[in-house]
């Protein structure tokens, strides 16, 4: 019976923290499907045209396989998902499927300007590819042995995640006229780096940094690829991962494989490619990789704004600090307030007030969430909610502070220009046209006019002035492939960042005459232009994050540019291209015939399944999770090696109503335990029903949630022997209720907690039937911030309280550090720990072990326990240090160990005769990656 209960504890506690991906579309939404041999795109009604395209562009690239990789085809289930307002898409395994968030990106220099869901399938579907074709040799083995997700472990170990990454970066580049391989602001990271001297070594360019900036997985690995492809050919990667995936060398097998394919030792062809690079940038070759410290800590500052002659708004980020406005003067710099939770760092002032737009989540219903408008009033502070549960992006304010505008996308992914009434947030004007994608960064002229990034739908931008009263766009720079975007209007000029071959840089148009010119620079990555006051302001990417720069207007230099020769113009890094008639992007647009999809189809839908052993048990698990995510199942053995029982048993969640319900029933043959010198044997048959509703939600400045949940259980025991072999013997029922709530804000990314947080939860058990048992558990803790940045105060609480006669649950207090646990009725502890990162050494071996972070904590532990007899009452305290280091195995898995050292400040009450000095390892709860 523990093992169930606690069982159904692990259940809600799993269900909550996946709560993201599990059961987080409303039961009221209706599904469609278009089925081909190759892909069933499953999409909300209402989207046909989208789910057309993208099973369209899927079936031509797997019927032309572009740089193959293989030949194989399975069927991908893609979900099209449309209430997100995040702009993201994945493919997984455990099921197979894909997943696309529909809502394009706000920022032209983030993804290109190639339409989103268009985007979406070229990268997407060169995964599917990739998980298609490397399904051989010891990878198809440990598919055959353990199911897809023993499939993801071999095939993760063996093809590196820069692969996955930058060979689908290359195919949305290869496809089509943008991708991110033709965006500077993408391909220049590892040149800026190396300009600024920071060669550094493999395994962090692998691992990355909690001080440094390196570049992650996709700006590697799209410069490894794009590398390989132009010096060895189309077919080059395809040989390469087919060794690897097969495991030809059971150790490093893609080492191993590129050496047999280029006659390179790997770190050699790492240093051709980045040579390679070198060359085009003009950077000499470094002979060896050095680890130069940064001269300044790891910021960032966006969106500079002028607030008067000689003040500067901006927000700014860092290592070891979350996203807060801050002014500079020549006092200083002055600490204004911390952003609410955004999914852009894009914002606008003027005259006293800061718009931007904050993120809103439905509690329950995790797919739904909001990009709703914020007003700050920079002088005072205070801060309002102009609208709520909105899909308004990059808003600007009016000089008078009475209108709005910013840019709205429907459920159905039509972008639209929207004017708000500033003090009520209801909308008084509105602006759409056919075969326009997204207006970026709008900025107001005045009520009726607005300039705005023009996204085309064939990816083609442009800046344009957009008339809401004679609804028409007149073009103010000629339509090009090469982005452009994060408008400053100032009088009748409109500064702009646009790109061009290697870098981006600062232009300017004039609105009446349409004059282009470029600003010169004598160095590349300009963003964010703010054009005020007589001074222009940007933020110019560096080795140590975007850092301010400020020159005067009439001490600019300014160069004409030619309008055809700013259209024609190319940019970015990429090795092969794809003439545009024969992209898959130029298919014809037609309405596939679509059929209802049930959101129960195929509830079981078994994937993977693996052994384990915790001990004393063995086990043996089957999991399985439908394609929309709304059941999850598990079936199971279980061999106890003590009391040589076995186990069979399953379980079935289903997310899709406002409560996830869960249902489980195990077996159990040969149980036995000796009691009073007697041996006494029985099967156990053991059956539950939960209900639990997990909340999550964003509230301002803090992530926030709540979960409730209650199960029931009911045991009935069979007898073994004589007369009452298969007879009841005992059978009782139990219930559990719980309780959890909490909220903490942002970490930056030194943080090893929260700086401010709380959580409480709270459990009561009770049985029914025959014998009275209960039993109440609560814990609370809090962080709190320490006496620097990145350190952490942790302060938590736990009481428990069961039954004097009969305990018949499992105990969950955690006893002070160093103890024995004791069978107590009444018991509780406080615990205080100080936290502080010591090293970041960043140091790595033989592509197996990274350590990212040293850290150590210092501790002080109280319990008090009362025991059943009402004298009882003892007191346990320990003090000690703990030392972590936050390590990553094979460049992907992070895993964290620890050791302890403490000494107890009371006797042992288990073992009263032991050293007071106690020395404990901590390890991580599981190393194999789920």
């Amino acid at each position: 019976m523990r093992k169930l209960l606690y069982l159904m504890v692990w259940v809600l506690i799993m269900q909550s923290a996946n709560a993201q991906q599990f059961g987080g579309n409303p039961p009221s939404m209706r599904w469609r499907q278009i089925v081909s041999d190759t892909v069933r795109v499953i999409y909300p009604q209402g989207l046909d045209t989208t789910a057309s395209r993208v099973a369209g562009i899927v079936s031509t690239i797997a019927r032309n396989n572009y740089h193959p990789l293989g030949g194989k085809i399975k069927k991908i289930n893609i979900v099209l998902q449309s209430q997100p307002v995040l702009s993201n898409g994945y493919v997984g395994l455990g099921p197979f499927r894909s997943e696309f968030y529909l809502m394009p990106p706000a920022d032209n220099f983030d993804q290109g300007t190639t339409h989103w869901a268009d985007q979406l399938a070229l990268h997407e579907y060169r995964h599917v590819e990739q998980y298609n074709n490397f399904n051989r040799g010891v990878s198809k083995l440990m598919h055959d042995l353990f199911g897809q997700d023993g499939y993801s472990l071999a095939v993760n170990a063996a093809v590196p995640n820069w692969f996955f990454e930058g060979d689908a970066v290359f195919q949305e580049t290869f496809l089509s006229r943008q991708g991110r391989g033709r965006l500077p602001s993408f391909v220049n990271n590892y040149p800026i780096l190396w300009a600024a001297g920071k060669n550094y070594k493999w395994m962090k360019f692998r691992n990355g940094s909690l001080k440094d900036y390196v570049p992650n997985h996709y700006y590697l690995g799209y410069l490894l690829v794009n590398y390989g492809y132009a010096k060895y050919g189309p077919d080059f990667w395809g040989k390469v991962t087919a060794d690897a995936a097969a495991f030809k060398g059971l150790f490093y097998p893609m080492q191993k494989a590129i050496l047999r394919n280029t006659g390179m030792r790997y770190q050699q062809f790492v240093d051709a490619a980045f040579n390679y690079y070198k060359a085009i940038y003009g950077i000499p070759a470094a002979p060896e990789a050095g680890d130069k410290e940064g001269k300044q800590l790891l910021t960032n500052y966006y969106y500079p704004q002028q607030v008067d002659d000689g003040s500067l708004l901006y927000l700014k980020t860092a290592v070891n600090q979350r996203p807060a406005f801050y002014i500079r003067d020549p006092l200083g710099e002055h600490f204004l307030r911390y952003r609410d939770i955004s999914i852009e760092t894009q914002y606008s002032y003027s005259n006293g007030r800061i718009v931007y737009a904050a993120l809103e989540e439905d509690p329950r219903w995790s797919w739904k969430t909001y990009s709703s408008l914020r007003l700050l009033d920079v002088r005072s502070g205070a801060q309002r909610k102009v609208t709520t549960h909105t899909r308004y992006f990059s808003p600007d304010i009016s000089a008078d502070g009475k209108f709005l505008v910013a840019n709205s996308v429907d459920l159905k992914g039509h972008a639209s220009l929207v004017v708000l009434n500033a003090a009520t947030g209801t909308v008084l004007d509105q602006f759409a046209q056919a075969g326009i994608d997204y207006f970026a960064n709008p900025k107001i002229r005045n009520r009726y006019e607005v300039i705005a990034a023009v996204r085309q739908r064939d990816a083609a931008s442009y800046i344009g002035l957009i008339n809401f009263r004679t609804k028409k766009i007149t073009q103010l720079t000629p339509p090009t492939y090469r982005p452009v975007g994060q408008i400053s209007l100032f009088d009748n000029t409109v500064y702009f960042i646009g790109s061009i071959g290697l870098k981006d840089a600062v232009f300017s148009v004039d609105i009446e005459s349409r004059q282009l010119k470029q600003l010169e620079q004598e160095a590349p990555g300009a963003y964010f232009i703010n054009a005020s006051w007589g001074k222009l302001n940007w933020s110019r990417f560096t080795a140590e994050g975007y850092r301010l720069r400020q020159q005067n207007e009439t001490d600019s230099r300014w160069t004409f540019v030619d309008p055809v020769t700013f259209a024609q113009a190319t940019s970015g890094l990429v090795s092969d291209s794809v003439h545009i008639e024969k992209s898959p992007l130029n298919i014809p647009l037609a309405i596939l015939p679509s059929k209802k999809y049930a959101q129960l189809t195929r509830p079981v839908n078994l994937h993977s399944w693996r052994p384990n052993y915790v001990n004393p048990e063995y086990s043996f698990t089957v999991y399985g999770n439908n394609v929309l995510n709304t059941t999850q199942t598990n079936l199971y053995y279980i061999y106890n090696q003590n009391d040589k029982s076995n186990t069979v048993g399953g379980s079935l969640t289903y997310g899709g109503w406002f409560p996830y319900i869960g249902v489980g029933s195990q077996y159990s043959f040969n149980r036995q335990i000796t009691s009073n010198q007697a041996l006494q044997k029985w099967d156990q048959w053991d059956n539950y029903l939960s209900f639990s509703v997990p909340l999550n939600w964003v509230d301002g400045r803090l992530y926030k949630y709540l979960s409730i949940g209650t199960s029931l259980g009911y045991r009935l025991d069979f007898g073994q022997t004589g007369a009452l072999r298969g007879a009841v013997i005992n059978h009782f029922g139990y219930v559990s209720h719980s309780l959890g709530f909490g909220e903490q804000v942002q970490q930056a990314r030194q943080d090893i907690f929260p700086r401010w947080g709380f959580g409480v939860s709270g459990q009561f058990r009770y049985t029914l039937n025959q014998w009275p048992s209960r039993q109440v558990f609560a814990k609370a803790v809090g962080y709190f911030p320490g006496f620097f940045p990145s350190q952490s105060i942790v302060i938590s609480a736990t009481a428990q309280e069961s039954s004097a006669k009969y305990q018949l649950f499992n105990d969950r207090l955690n006893f002070a550090r160093g103890f024995n646990a004791l069978d107590s009725a009444r018991a509780g502890t406080v615990t205080f720990d100080y936290h502080l990162p010591l090293v970041y050494p960043d140091w790595g071996f033989g592509n197996i072990l990274y350590l990212q972070r040293v850290r150590a904590a210092a501790f002080y532990d109280y319990t008090a326990i009362r025991g059943k007899q009402s004298n009882f009452n003892k007191s346990l305290q320990s003090a000690g240090a703990e030392l972590y280091v936050d390590t990553q195995w094979w460049n992907q898995y992070p895993l964290t160990f620890g050791f302890r050292i403490g000494r107890r400040l009371t006797a042992d009450l288990v073992a009263p005769n032991s050293s007071r000095l106690f020395y404990e390892f901590i390890l991580p709860v599981s190393i194999i990656p789920r």
